[in-house]
């Protein structure tokens, strides 16, 4: 799974297109920090502690371009957000909870990683690829 924003994924607005790359770096980074084997949990935190906010920023940045621009499907994408933000919360705490603890062992650190590439990378690209690019084709389409 590549942890790296491609110019397929633009939705032709830039402080999104920006948002989207920021994402990726922090889950990365997410990743890097806990399969080090030394689970440094400063990174750790601070890394889901970013990501926690960073993707409430960015939802609420996004939902608001979808109504400058009129995005009919806004509120079934705002649903979508906040489901997205209940999962985090829950994987947050079971990853911080997991690191926290002294016997956290190989195939812990397996186990959340593939959360991470299954649940956040793969959610990222989908979400962006399908349901984020409906809008940018809507406001492609219905600007001067």
């Amino acid at each position: 799974m590549e942890y790296i924003w491609k110019p397929s994924m633009s939705v032709g607005e830039k402080t999104i297109d920006s948002q989207h790359k920021v994402l990726f770096a922090q889950i990365a980074l997410l990743e890097k920090a806990l399969a080090s084997r030394k689970a440094d949990m400063g990174l750790l935190r601070d890394t889901n502690h970013f990501l926690y906010g960073y993707f409430n920023k960015h939802f609420s940045y996004e939902e608001g371009y979808m109504e400058k621009i009129g995005f009919p499907k806004v509120e079934q994408h705002k649903k979508v957000h906040q489901n997205f933000i209940l999962f985090y919360d829950d994987f947050q705490k079971e990853l911080m909870q997991k690191a926290a603890s002294k016997n956290l062992t190989s195939q812990d650190v397996k186990v959340m990683v593939e959360k991470i590439r299954k649940f956040l990378v793969a959610w990222l690209v989908n979400h962006i690829m399908k349901m984020d690019r409906e809008y940018a084709r809507y406001a492609k389409k219905h600007s001067g």
